[in-house]
């Protein structure tokens, strides 16, 4: 599977999205994280679509539903634990 250098970008860029998604939530601030996150698992649905992976898309889109439930119960109806 050769990847473009655009391919390989949008990768590490979703990783590091990602990894910085679990630090925010780590820290305290759910809301933020699961917001992060999202944006990671379009990242990473976008990937999968490119490269043709489609089990990475799907589970991507998959995750992105957690983190919009996430993002629906810390932001929206102030579940704190």
């Amino acid at each position: 599977l050769e990847r473009t250098k655009f391919q390989k970008a949008l990768e590490i860029a979703a990783s590091v999205t990602g990894i910085v998604a679990l630090l925010i939530t780590a820290i305290g601030f759910p809301g933020i994280g699961f917001s992060v996150a999202l944006v990671a698992s379009v990242m990473y649905a976008t990937y999968g679509y490119l490269t043709k992976q489609y089990g990475i898309m799907i589970s991507s889109l998959i995750y992105g539903v957690v983190e919009v439930v996430g993002i629906i119960r810390w932001v929206f109806m102030g579940e704190t634990g």
